[in-house]
């Protein structure tokens, strides 16, 4: 009888035993808590559940543009539902759980701040990687992730973590300025709570397949996903952090300054909003700000303050209060002088927060970008292959995806569709 109890005790700690190592074993998961950390743990403020709606994301996936012209190469509605039907196959859960907290970074100034973001996680099924997911460009508070359920919180049902932050400027830090397109910075921003999120998942005992991590991001945030990945390959601080599976970058603006050329030369924006959101945002970046209002005209000239920093406007409000699209109406004549000091000094600033030209990607990226995109022109994507190739990065770790796929949003839904049925 002792022998028996003595046995049973035996196994009893024996399950315990190997219950509680469970998360160390490599064929269970990661164990985040033995991962490197900046010491900033993500702390949640509010959790709630959501159910990925299907509908709505085929519809995305499969929507048409009435007034679009028809495109030479663009996949028909049917070959889009026969893709997403192998996307809906793929899910693990239809439920997945959405986590808003802060965590702290740095700002322009290399001063700590605190800034937000979302987690989300499936309820059920394997968690195969964390994904890094940088937003595209917002003006309103109550887009961000923290605020929202972001259609690429959907990836969280094909079994993965996805960590969004809101950036500086939303969310947590809704009193400052948003320094758009500081490129550096927004890396910085981004890592810093890929970091901070590890003694979360830890603590939640959230195992994860793999501790190989996937960037994401499409216009804004297809420069902030190439920026990240170049920050966590090249910065001091921050290389040997990370181990990056690949990286998603679609109509992302990587080199500014000859976009805005682009821009002049036409005298076309695709998204008037971002004009007054560039300058302000480049002028946060500068020891000595712009004289902002010069740049501007009537009525952006008397309103760009409230349309900006109040956040209370999306995109498409600020545009139809813009109420044009051609920079000559935008922009005042010294704004459009690229003789002008001010301008000058914008150009710089510009040039500045293009990626650097002898740069290379080090771990896999795939680049997407539509001819058609007149928001965030092709050049962006030309030059970026121009660059790469001349440093000899190509083959198996660069894949370019350049097709006449419509404009900047219609390029979005087959981006998306792309990463869906390739993570």
């Amino acid at each position: 009888m002792r022998i028996e109890n003595n046995y049973i005790v035996l196994c009893v700690i024996a399950c315990i035993l190997l219950c509680s190592c469970r998360h160390l074993d490599s064929e269970y998961g990661v164990d985040f808590s033995r991962l490197p950390n900046n010491g900033r743990t993500f702390v949640p403020y509010s959790e709630q559940t959501h159910d990925v709606d299907i509908s709505d994301l085929s519809s995305v996936l499969t929507e048409e543009s009435e007034n679009a012209a028809p495109q030479p190469h663009k996949a028909s509605s049917m070959n889009l539902t026969d893709a997403m039907r192998g996307v809906v196959e793929s899910f693990t859960s239809y439920n997945i759980c959405q986590i808003c907290g802060t965590y702290y970074s740095t700002d322009l100034q290399g001063q700590e701040v605190r800034l937000s973001g979302a987690v989300f996680y499936p309820i059920r099924g394997r968690i195969h990687n964390v994904i890094i997911c940088s937003h595209y460009t917002v003006a309103a508070n109550y887009e961000v992730p923290s605020m929202t359920c972001p259609l690429e919180a959907t990836l969280a049902g094909l079994g993965y973590v996805v960590v969004m932050p809101d950036y500086i400027g939303y969310g947590a830090s809704m009193d400052r300025v948003h320094p758009y397109l500081q490129q550096d910075l927004t890396a910085r921003n981004v890592a810093d709570m890929a970091l901070a999120v590890r003694p979360f998942l830890a603590a939640r005992k959230i195992v994860v397949e793999s501790d190989e991590i996937i960037l994401v991001g499409y216009s804004q945030g297809g420069t902030a996903a190439m920026f990240t990945q170049r920050l966590m390959e090249t910065d001091e601080e921050y290389k040997g952090l990370f181990k990056i599976k690949k990286t998603y970058c679609g109509g992302g603006p990587y080199n500014l300054a000859r976009t805005y050329e682009f821009c002049m030369d036409h005298d076309k924006t695709g998204i008037p909003y971002a004009v007054p959101l560039l300058i302000v945002g480049m002028s946060e970046g500068m020891e000595t700000p712009l004289d902002v209002a010069s740049f501007f005209q009537e009525p952006l000239k008397s309103h760009y303050e409230e349309w900006l920093k109040s956040k209370k406007y999306n995109g498409t409000q600020i545009t139809t209060m813009i109420g044009e699209n051609h920079l000559s109406k935008i922009l005042s004549p010294e704004g459009m002088d690229l003789t002008n000091p001010e301008t000058q000094r914008l150009y710089k600033e510009l040039q500045e927060n293009t990626l650097p030209s002898d740069y290379m990607p080090q771990t896999p990226m795939y680049i997407f970008h539509s001819k058609d995109d007149q928001t965030v022109p092709f050049i962006n994507a030309d030059e970026i292959r121009s660059q790469f190739e001349r440093h000899g990065a190509g083959g198996p770790l660069i894949e370019y995806d350049f097709g006449n796929y419509g404009t900047h949003q219609q390029g979005f839904t087959k981006f998306l569709l792309k990463m869906l049925t390739t993570l």
